[in-house]
């Protein structure tokens, strides 16, 4: 295929095209020994932590499976946690490592990592411009998120699908024409989470090579832009460094979505091959774990609205119950269900009828609706 062809590729046409894959391997032919270079260079100015190597972090990828990516180490303290002040980004770094986090290059080693794979004839686990991978933690703030109600029901479960199709990413437009870096605390500002949401699932439909290449171009000037940026802050913090007392400290608050209440609830919308077998409805779900959404309602049923953060309309709404009606056999408790009424027999019009047995009671059951809305199943 030649490059008037190529240029005429939209979508998936274009993200599955042998084209696509020989083009970015030219691209990191050339840019690979300048990384390593730029490596270099970093490594000679940085003095004491961070040590600048190469470490492996745990990121979710395609069909549910982990694998390491790596990146250099610009930051001591390894943490997954998002840093939200200037004065504890200067106390856990270096200017060489802050220099190497404002041009991207803790980044590099991805790249080089990725032409390497490529130049031993191994599938490519990288694209230049897609999705970011994300670790198991992002990936529970993208759930909550939803949960909260933040995230529109369709394109979250359209990101769900993507991500457990489609190959992770160095960049994304939302980085270039989303301003992702102008959200203060990153991904834990709920502007964020949106941007990262709809231009992920956006970028599906309309990815073409002249946009890929915009984007390519753009990510230089973003770049070269937060390096004037860069500078001019390092030189005002020389004088005035900030105040590590000016961080608000953090407020501990009874939240009824816990961690477990938000898995069992976010499951449901979840590609078929990665939900539970409860969520897949091929086993009665455990009377005692599910009991967290009983308690999650109580909770928030009770505490007054400051405590949740909602308002009096949404603390009406409760998180549906998960559990559905008991299955004949032995139930999820370990007991023996109750056996099903023969049914009765039929007698002549003038045979004497038996008297009438008093009605069972109806075992109390909860509704086996969707637990996030009518759309989640």
């Amino acid at each position: 295929m030649n490059r008037r062809k190529a240029k005429r590729l939209v979508g998936t046409a274009w993200l599955d095209s042998e084209y696509r894959i020989a083009w970015e391997t030219r691209i990191m032919r050339r840019r690979v020994p300048l990384y390593r270079a730029g490596i270099a260079v970093l490594r000679a100015l940085n003095a004491g932590e961070p040590s600048l190597d190469v470490t492996r972090w745990n990121r979710v990828g395609p069909h549910g499976g982990t694998f390491v990516m790596d990146k250099l180490e610009t930051m001591t303290g390894r943490t997954d946690r998002p840093v939200t002040s200037r004065a504890e980004l200067r106390a856990r770094t270096s200017f060489a490592s802050r220099l190497a986090r404002s041009i991207s290059a803790d980044e590099w080693p991805q790249i080089i990592a990725e032409y390497d794979r490529r130049r031993r004839g191994e599938r490519p686990q990288y694209h230049y411009v897609g999705h970011r991978p994300l670790n198991a933690a992002s990936h529970a703030l993208m759930d909550e998120a939803w949960v909260r109600g933040e995230l529109p029901t369709d394109k979250y479960r359209a990101w769900n699908v993507l991500k457990n199709e489609d190959d992770g990413a160095f960049y994304s437009e939302f980085f270039t024409h989303g301003n992702a870096r102008g959200f203060p605390g990153g991904e834990t500002n709920p502007g964020f989470r949106l941007g990262r949401i709809m231009f992920d699932v956006s970028w599906r439909d309309k990815a073409t090579l002249p946009l890929e290449r915009q984007i390519l171009r753009r990510s230089r000037v973003l770049r070269t832009k937060e390096l004037i940026k860069f500078f001019r802050i390092e030189l005002r913090e020389l004088f005035r460094p900030p105040d590590p007392t000016s961080t608000p400290p953090a407020q501990n608050r009874r939240d009824p979505f816990t961690p477990e209440v938000v898995a069992a609830v976010a499951d449901f919308t979840k590609p078929e091959e990665l939900r539970s077998p409860t969520a897949r409805g091929e086993t009665t779900p455990d009377r005692q774990r599910a009991s967290a959404i009983d308690i999650a309602n109580t909770v928030q049923k009770a505490l007054p609205p400051a405590a949740t953060g909602q308002s009096a309309a949404r603390r009406s709404i409760t998180v549906a119950q998960p559990l559905p009606p008991a299955v004949s056999g032995q139930a999820a408790s370990g007991r023996p269900s109750v056996p099903a009424q023969p049914p009765p027999q039929s007698h002549p019009s003038h045979a004497p009828q038996p008297p009438e047995p008093p009605p069972a009671a109806r075992p109390t059951t909860r509704p086996a609706h969707s637990p996030r809305d009518a759309q989640s199943r």
